[in-house]
């Protein structure tokens, strides 16, 4: 059994108690930063969702290589429900990428656009080798048709506001 002392605080510590807590956690790790600037903090930020990107962009290179007849490019199908669990006895293999890069990879695949219109049109959902397992429901497809409308929107949005501030900044160059 776990002999360790829990940390329970019943009632609010004093000054003098903050402090001693706030030394030994300086103590315990003395090359953690005080504070860093908003620049710091944006750069930080910045290089771990490049990192993130990488990762998502390695594990779906893998997924186009080691099944080709279900994840392609130029022919994207709509995948089988938690077709994760059929892709895990795979990663023991060497080179492959972690579940975490894998289920990322495939929340990045199926959030694309040609992902969802591929949802809407076809019939069947497919398996890793590319076989048609189930069928795709209308309550499936008009929920995709709602996610594809959405996003639409957004994208339109966002152009409207992109074509307002460009037209307003040629006008004040003019």
């Amino acid at each position: 059994m776990n002999d360790r002392p829990k940390l329970t605080i019943k009632k609010p510590l004093s000054l003098e108690k903050q402090s001693q807590l706030s030394q030994g956690l300086q103590y315990l790790a003395p090359n953690m930063p005080k504070k860093l600037s908003a620049k710091e903090q944006e750069h930080l930020m910045k290089q771990a969702q490049k990192k993130k990107r990488e990762g998502i962009k390695t594990a779906l290179g893998w997924l186009y290589e080691k099944f080709p007849a279900c994840f392609n490019i130029k022919e994207i199908k709509p995948l089988k429900l938690h077709i994760e669990k059929d892709i895990y006895p795979y990663l023991d293999q060497e080179g492959a990428p972690s579940r975490i890069k894998v289920r990322l990879a495939l929340k990045y695949y199926t959030q694309n656009i040609n992902y969802i219109k591929a949802l809407i049109t076809d019939t069947h959902r497919y398996d890793l080798s590319g076989h048609q397992v189930e069928e795709i429901t209308q309550e499936q497809k008009a929920y995709a048709q709602d996610k594809l409308d959405k996003i639409l929107q957004i994208i339109k949005t966002k152009n409207r506001y992109k074509n307002k501030s460009s037209s307003q900044e040629k006008a004040d160059n003019s």
